[in-house]
């Protein structure tokens, strides 16, 4: 199948965030299957150190676009690459929604009779239309609507995330079908952890509280420090690795500091992905009090190096995870994660073991497997579209 991957970032653009990982892992084993996959994509996240134009990485055919001035993510020489290429493929998937460079690849689409894929990733979900609502409502009755109309299929993550957008893609087909991320990030290392744990000063023997990720709004940092307060009396320290992404790091800061936390609390930088394995494999528990994440790829990480976590009930991921054995899942309220943490530290609560959580992990996501259950998807979607198309001149 020649198989058209549409996406704003692609990696290594990995500070994006998860739909960068995932759709990377995605489009490589599908290109390990057989299929001929082909990524147009953007600049944005490279750095000018990275060359734009053709590059093949491992096996998939990637073309980068200059990013241009502007806010958002905005590339005039993106819109024209894909409306040159797209009448060779058999079907496009565009990844996002909200994105200033889908509506020119959706049109393309449309007039070259090719179907196409959506995966919203959260975006039209309820926690989205809180943020710039009145732009967002106007945006998608002049654009957005048309390019969820014209979708011939959408690709959910998780349950939640499918019944979320239920109401935009009512009628559609539609496959719910998890991120592929354990093939970025293996098993526990357990050796470089602990030279991570001396290199960043950390207390030995302590356990250690994890979050890693970007600091915004949307993860819901702000329910830890009232949580932790309420846990003074017992021992540990957290751990933040990853980057401010809308200020919110200053008043997490503050907070921190008004309940006399704060020389427990490290705030460190944003790591590549490959020494994350240490990383987790030093924590005691991975802590995601997200406000929405329609799936949650940092929680199968966790989980794939062996670290329990504890999650909002507004984790797409949370319920499945359960079945892992090493979570344990709370609404966002502060005492009752503060019950839950007392609970994790005090040896009350008894996951499974790291290894079975690695082995979870590894049979739940696998990329190969997962890429095989894309292709069929997509291999519906287009014989459905030609169908229709037949069923149109009779």
């Amino acid at each position: 199948m020649k198989i058209l991957h549409y996406i704003p970032t692609y990696a290594p653009a990995w500070r994006w965030g998860g739909p960068v990982v995932s759709t990377t892992s995605l489009c490589e084993e599908l290109a390990r299957a057989g299929h001929r996959v082909r990524v147009l994509t953007t600049d944005a996240g490279l750095g000018d150190e990275f060359p734009s134009g053709e590059v093949n990485r491992n096996g998939v055919s990637v073309r980068y676009c200059r990013r241009a001035p502007g806010a958002g993510i905005h590339s005039p020489e993106l819109e024209q690459q894909v409306a040159a290429e797209i009448a060779s493929f058999d079907l496009m998937h565009v990844t996002g929604v909200w994105q200033r460079t889908s509506p020119a690849a959706c049109r393309a689409a449309t007039k070259a009779g090719v179907p196409y894929v959506i995966s919203p990733r959260g975006a039209l979900g309820p926690y989205s239309w809180t943020r710039s609502t009145v732009k967002k409502m106007v945006y998608y009755a002049f654009r957005e609507r048309w390019n969820l109309r014209g979708a011939a299929g959408f690709h959910y993550t998780t349950l939640m995330e499918a019944d979320e957008c239920r109401r935009f893609t009512t009628g559609r087909n539609y496959c719910i079908l998890p991120n592929a991320v354990v093939t970025t990030h293996s098993h526990g290392d357990n050796l470089a952890g602990f030279d991570w744990v001396r290199q960043n000063n950390l207390r030995q023997h302590c356990p250690i509280l994890l979050s890693v990720g970007r600091i915004h709004h949307k993860k819901g940092l702000d329910l830890l420090p009232s949580a932790l307060a309420a846990i003074k009396d017992l021992n540990w320290q957290m751990v933040f690795v990853g980057d401010d992404d809308d200020g919110s790091l200053i008043g997490l800061r503050r907070a921190f500091s008004r309940v006399g936390l704060a020389d427990r609390i490290r705030y460190l930088s944003a790591t590549p992905k490959e020494n994350l394995p240490a990383i987790y494999s030093m924590a005691s528990f991975f802590l995601l009090p997200s406000r929405h994440e329609n799936f949650g790829n940092v929680v199968v990480e966790a989980i794939a190096c062996g670290c329990p976590c504890i999650l909002s009930d507004k984790v797409g991921l949370a319920v499945d995870a359960m079945e892992s054995g090493g979570v344990l899942i709370r609404p966002r309220v502060a005492h009752l994660w503060a019950v839950a943490l007392r609970t994790a530290l005090m040896g009350c609560w008894q996951p499974a073991s790291r290894p079975q959580l690695a082995a979870w992990a590894e049979n739940k996501f696998c990329a190969n497997d997962l890429a095989h259950k894309m292709a069929d998807f997509y291999s519906l979607v287009v014989t459905q579209s030609l169908n229709a198309d037949r069923q149109k001149n009779i």
